[in-house]
C-alpha cells in the first residue's frame, strides 16, 4: 500500500490542492491565498516526484478485478523514470508561471479558478506521459488541453484575447480529431487500444498494410499541431501573441512540452522500438526529416522579420520544435543501432535523452524570455522591439536575464541551450546524418541574427526621441518601476537553472538517458 501511496500522491497532492481552491473560492476568500496554496501543491508534488526517480517501473490499472495490483506487467498508465521527467518539466513549468502570475492577474476577477484550470492542466500534461494506452491518453490529452483553452480567454477586457482563445480552441479540436481518427484507425487494425498490445500487433509483418503508416500519420498530425510543427503551426503565433502572457509561457513551454511526449510514447517508444520494416522506418525517417527542415527554416528566417517580440519568440519556439525533430529523424533512421559493443544505450536512447534535454532547457529559457515581457510591456506600454531601445539604463537586471535567455536559445556557452543543442546536433551524426545536423547548426546560425538583434537594441543602442507618428514610447521617458518580487523571483531561478544546465549537465543528461531507456528498452 506504501508503493501505491507513493505513486500517486504527486496526483493527489495536485487533486487536493485544486478542492483548497475551490472551497476558497466558494467562500470568496482573499484572492492572495490562491497563488501560495497552488505553489506549495506543487512543490510537495514535484519533490515526491524526484524522490520517485530510479524506482523500479509500476503498471497501474491493470486488471479490472484488481485495480491496485502493482505486480502486473501491463496497466493503463506506466510510472517510470520517462513519466517523471516530463511530470518535472510540466511542474516546474506550473510553478513558474503561477508565480508570474502572482501579479499579473492580481486586478482579474475569479482568480481561483484561474489557478484551479492551471493545476487541472498540468495533471493532464502528467497523466499524458504515464499514459499506456491510446483511450487513456486521449482522455489525459483533453484534460491538459480543455482548461488552456479557458485560461487563454481569462482577460475577457482585451478584445485580441478573445479573437486567440478561440483559434486555440477551433486548432484544438481539430487537433483533437486527427487523434481520435488515428486512434481509431488503430483499434481497427490492431483491435485493441494497449499500446503494448498495438506494439505486438504493429511488429506482425505479416499483416502489414499502408493502413499502418495512415494511423501513425493521423496521429502525428494530431500531435503536430500541439508542437508547432510546420505546416500546422499557422496558429501559435496568432495565438502567442494575443493571449495573456503568462498562459503564453503555459503553452510554449508546457503544452508544446505534451506533444512531444505523447509522440514519444507512442510512435517513438512504441512502434519504432520494434524496427518493424524497413520500408517503414525509411518513410517514417523521411516524413521526419522534411518536417525539422521546415520547421527549423521557416520558423528562423520568418522571425527575422518580427517586430513584436512575443511573435519574434512565437517564430522561436517553432523552430525549437524544429530541432527537437533532428532527433525524431535519427530515432527512426537508427532505432536500434548502438555506438558499440560496450556502449549500455543505443543511438535511439541517446537521441530521446537529447530532445528531452532540449524540451526541458527550452521550457526554461521561455519562461525567462516571456516573464521578462510581461515586465517590460508594464513598464513602456510596449511589445514591439524598437521600443526596448536602451532597456539598460531603465532596467538593468531585466535586461540581464532576458539577454541570458535569448543567449541560451542561441545556443552560446555555457548555457543550458548550447549543451541541449549539441547532443541534438550529436544524435543526428551518430545516426549517420551529418548533412541534417549541418542543416540545423546553419538554422542556428541564422538564428544569430534576430537573438543578437533584440540583444543590441537592449543593451548597446541608446534611446530613441519622441515620434509622434510611430507612436514609440521612448525608454527614456519612462520612469522605472520597482520589478515585483514574484517576477524577480520567476526570472532569477529560472536563470540559475539554465546556468547549472549548462555548467553541470550530466546529471540531467542522465536522467535523461534513464528515461530514455525505460521508454524504449534496453
Amino acid at each position: 500500500m506504501s508503493d501505491l501511496l507513493s505513486i500517486f500522491l504527486p496526483f493527489l497532492i495536485l487533486v487536493g490542492t485544486i478542492i483548497i481552491c475551490i472551497v476558497l473560492e466558494a467562500f470568496d476568500l482573499d484572492h492572495r491565498i490562491f497563488a501560495p496554496v497552488t505553489i506549495i501543491g506543487g512543490l510537495l508534488s514535484l519533490c515526491f516526484i524526484i524522490l520517485g526517480i530510479d524506482s523500479d517501473i509500476t503498471y497501474v490499472f491493470g486488471n479490472a478485478a484488481d485495480l491496485f495490483d502493482l505486480s502486473r506487467t501491463t496497466g493503463l498508465f506506466v510510472i517510470d523514470n520517462f513519466s517523471r521527467f516530463f511530470a518535472i518539466i510540466f511542474l516546474i513549468v506550473l510553478l513558474f508561471v503561477v508565480t508570474s502570475s502572482i501579479e499579473y492577474i492580481s486586478s482579474e476577477r475569479n482568480i481561483g479558478i484561474y489557478y484551479i484550470l492551471l493545476t487541472f492542466a498540468t495533471i493532464g500534461m502528467m497523466l499524458v506521459a504515464a499514459a499506456n494506452d491510446l483511450l487513456v491518453l486521449f482522455v489525459a490529452w483533453e484534460l491538459g488541453s480543455l482548461p488552456v483553452y479557458s485560461l487563454a480567454a481569462f482577460q475577457k477586457t482585451r478584445p485580441e484575447t478573445s479573437e486567440s482563445a478561440l483559434k486555440l480552441f477551433l486548432i484544438g479540436a481539430m487537433s483533437s480529431a486527427f487523434i481520435l481518427f488515428g486512434i481509431s484507425l488503430v483499434y481497427g487494425i490492431t483491435g485493441t487500444t494497449s499500446i503494448e498490445g498495438v506494439i505486438d500487433s504493429f511488429a506482425d509483418t505479416s499483416n502489414y498494410s499502408p493502413l499502418h503508416l495512415l494511423a501513425l500519420m493521423f496521429l502525428f498530425v494530431g500531435f503536430g499541431y500541439k508542437m508547432a510543427a510546420v505546416p500546422f503551426h499557422a496558429w501559435a503565433v496568432d495565438v502567442y501573441q494575443g493571449t495573456p502572457t503568462t498562459i503564453t509561457t503555459f503553452l510554449a513551454a508546457g503544452s508544446k512540452a505534451m506533444g512531444f511526449t505523447a509522440v514519444f510514447r507512442i510512435i517513438i517508444g512504441g512502434l519504432i522500438e520494434l524496427d518493424l520494416l524497413s520500408e517503414l522506418d525509411t518513410i517514417l525517417s523521411f516524413l521526419f526529416a522534411v518536417l525539422a527542415i521546415l520547421t527549423m527554416t521557416l520558423g528562423n528566417i520568418v522571425a527575422l522579420v518580427q517586430d513584436n517580440i512575443k511573435r519574434m519568440l512565437a517564430y522561436s519556439s517553432i523552430a525549437h520544435a524544429g530541432y527537437v525533430l533532428i532527433a525524431l529523424t535519427a530515432i527512426a533512421y537508427s532505432p536500434n543501432s548502438s555506438f558499440n559493443e560496450t556502449s549500455d544505450f543505443s543511438i535511439a536512447q541517446f537521441s530521446i535523452a537529447a530532445a528531452e534535454m532540449h524540451i526541458l532547457t527550452h521550457a526554461l529559457m521561455k519562461i525567462v524570455a516571456f516573464t521578462a515581457v510581461i515586465v517590460i510591456a508594464f513598464s513602456i506600454q510596449s511589445e514591439k522591439i524598437e521600443d526596448y531601445t536602451g532597456l539598460r539604463k531603465k532596467h538593468p537586471w531585466l535586461t540581464f536575464g532576458l539577454t541570458i535567455a535569448l543567449l541560451s536559445l542561441l545556443g552560446v556557452p555555457p548555457l543550458a541551450g548550447f549543451v541541449s543543442k549539441v547532443l541534438l546536433f550529436f544524435a543526428a551524426i551518430y545516426a549517420d546524418l551529418i548533412w541534417l545536423a549541418f542543416i540545423g547548426i546553419i538554422n542556428s546560425a541564422i538564428s544569430i541574427f534576430y537573438y543578437i538583434r533584440v540583444i543590441k537594441i537592449m543593451i548597446i543602442d541608446n534611446p530613441l526621441e519622441d515620434n509622434l507618428e510611430t507612436r514609440v514610447v521612448p525608454v527614456d521617458k519612462i520612469a522605472p518601476i520597482s520589478i515585483p518580487i514574484s517576477y524577480q523571483v520567476t526570472i532569477g531561478l529560472s536563470v540559475l537553472l539554465i546556468l547549472i544546465i549548462g555548467i553541470f549537465p550530466a546529471p540531467f543528461f542522465d536522467l535523461a538517458l534513464t528515461a530514455a531507456q525505460n521508454l524504449i528498452g534496453s
